[in-house]
């Protein structure tokens, strides 16, 4: 854990309201980026909030296993998925969510191989799409992940490596021109690099959230 997040946390937990504070703002960002794209931009705020709000309500929750990064994603994970749960029956390791143009495909409209990356992606189960975007993106260690999918460590890297093949999957069955999808799959890694680096372009600093109690 992070020394800092480590001070912060043990503070709070005594009852000092602005070290709650700086560490919802030391994170806030991370954690709306982890729900932008898969719900409408209007959500990612209301679950964002959501999200710090368990963490407040359940700030001697945490046991200092992992950085308290990977355990906030773990509470933001519960939070969009009880979301989804009241929309419609939903399976993480099954089911993607609805489609949204408004946030990460319309983003990249104007980058073709990127926009294909995108929109694969998105129609990955949750789950799928989560370890892919964890591990890659926010560089969550596998015993961090393990944790926050509640499996053993060597299911993870089970889970990573399917879910990397449903990805390339799914750029298959988007693309039927063939030159194009070959090009689209071995520039795979770099589109979902270049998704990352549009997606912190576009927001910089993320909305703040509500001051902690």
């Amino acid at each position: 854990m992070d020394d800092r997040d480590r001070l912060l946390l043990d503070a709070w937990r005594a009852g000092d309201r602005k070290a709650g504070q700086e560490l919802v703002e030391r994170h806030y960002a991370a954690v709306y980026r982890f729900f932008f794209g898969k719900v409408r931009d209007s959500v990612c705020e209301d679950l964002s909030q959501q999200t710090f709000e368990v963490v407040c309500r359940r700030r001697d929750a945490y046991r200092g296993d992992g950085s308290f990064r990977a355990y906030l994603f773990g509470v933001a994970r519960f939070v969009l998925i009880g979301w989804a749960r009241r929309q419609r029956r939903f399976e993480p390791t099954e089911d993607s969510l609805p489609a949204d143009a408004e946030s990460l495909p319309g983003l990249l409209a104007d980058r073709e191989l990127v926009k294909i990356v995108a929109t694969a992606l998105r129609g990955l189960p949750l789950d799928d799409q989560l370890v892919i975007e964890l591990k890659d993106w926010e560089h969550l260690t596998q015993a961090e992940l393990a944790a926050l999918f509640e499996v053993p460590q060597a299911t993870v890297a089970r889970r990573l490596q399917r879910a990397r093949a449903r990805l390339r999957a799914a750029v298959e069955r988007l693309v039927d021109d063939p030159a194009l999808r070959d090009r689209t799959l071995r520039g795979l890694e770099s589109c979902m690099e270049s998704i990352r680096l549009e997606v912190d372009r576009r927001f910089g600093p993320a909305p703040r959230g509500q001051d902690p109690q």
